[in-house]
């Protein structure tokens, strides 16, 4: 059974209002009470009860960590983000919680707000939390920071890896390889980010001089086979691309399935390209050319901005959008002239 208060208090035979004052450093409370008192709770294995100290408080010393995806489409992404969140939040005596929010889970969400569960939320999301989720946490008032895409609203803020410069880049990549014709997978689910990939994509081409062409865009969804449909779409074509950028690794990863199950040689006869930098993109067969965007620095710098708002809550928003870099690996190469 823990020890508490009154324990000392009868173990010294003083009162437990004095324990307490001794253990919390009231400058009345003489050094020889103090120390007697201290002493008495090593001897007796006092540990402080943390949830009466944080009432006393007004605080938890818990930040929630919300996000509305599939788990196995995002662990990869979710643990990166989740590592670094956890250094900036213990550097401030901070726990992380983990809560799932998908659309059907908003009154939980909504419940952990109002019970004071937590000091704050980091929010990772669908496009369609701008209409559900964030309306919600500025409704009931509590301190929240967005992570890993673009937000509308100005007063709200986010902390992002570069989609549009890593898109350019990796398209560019694929035209310095002597790619002329790359496919490209959409995913308008993903609303701003799918949106800044493609405009990446699009500057790289035109800065190149090539005509966007509608056909080598294909719509994928997030379920799994899509990826590998579009591929097929992009294959049947009667003049196919000879290099594929796909939204995301796990897309890219099905197009390499689906290439391969058509007898083509990746990246002989096609090369192909993904982003996020997921571990199935070390491990693929070829490895994956990728975009690696930062993701523990990404959940570093949003929970120090939350915590820094939890402590000022009249801080102005701060929205940060960190550099991504390529990481070329064996499914690209220098094409061969034909």
């Amino acid at each position: 059974m823990a020890v508490t208060i009154q324990d000392i208090a009868k173990y010294l035979d003083i009162a437990p209002s004095t324990v307490s004052k001794a253990l919390n450093n009231y400058p009345h409370i003489s050094l020889e009470t103090k120390t007697r008192v201290l002493d008495a709770s090593h001897e007796l294995g006092y540990v402080p009860s943390a949830a009466a100290r944080n009432l006393r408080r007004k605080r938890t010393e818990k930040i929630g960590f919300s996000f509305s995806f599939p788990f196995q489409w995002i662990s990869d992404y979710v643990s990166g983000l989740i590592a670094g969140a956890v250094m900036a939040a213990e550097k401030q005596g901070y726990n992380l919680t983990i809560y799932p929010s998908n659309e059907d889970q908003i009154d939980q969400l909504r419940k952990i707000c109002r019970a004071g569960e937590v000091d704050g939320i980091l929010l990772l999301g669908r496009q369609q939390m701008a209409n559900t989720t964030i309306p919600l946490l500025k409704e009931e008032g509590i301190p929240f920071v967005v992570v890993g895409r673009w937000v509308e609203d100005e007063t709200l803020s986010f902390v992002k890896p570069d989609d549009p410069n890593g898109a350019f880049v990796i398209t560019n990549h694929l035209i310095e390889m002597g790619h002329r014709r790359i496919g490209f997978t959409i995913r308008p689910s993903m609303g701003v980010t799918s949106r800044d990939r493609f405009s990446g994509y699009q500057k790289a081409l035109e800065n190149a001089g090539i005509l966007l062409d509608e056909d080598l865009i294909v719509t994928t969804m997030m379920e799994e086979g899509s990826g590998y449909k579009a591929m097929n779409t992009l294959l049947d074509l009667p003049d196919p691309p000879t290099a594929v950028f796909a939204i995301h690794d796990m897309v890219a990863i099905e197009c390499l399935q689906a290439a391969k199950d058509r007898g083509l040689r990746v990246p002989d006869d096609i090369a192909i390209a993904g982003f996020d930098n997921w571990r199935v993109s070390l491990t693929s067969k070829p490895p994956l050319t990728t975009i690696n965007p930062p993701l523990e620095e990404m959940g570093f710098q949003a929970m120090s901005i939350l915590l820094n708002k939890i402590q000022n809550p009249e801080q102005n928003a701060i929205r940060k959008i960190l550099p991504v870099e390529i990481v070329t690996r064996q499914s690209t190469k220098k094409r061969l002239e034909t």
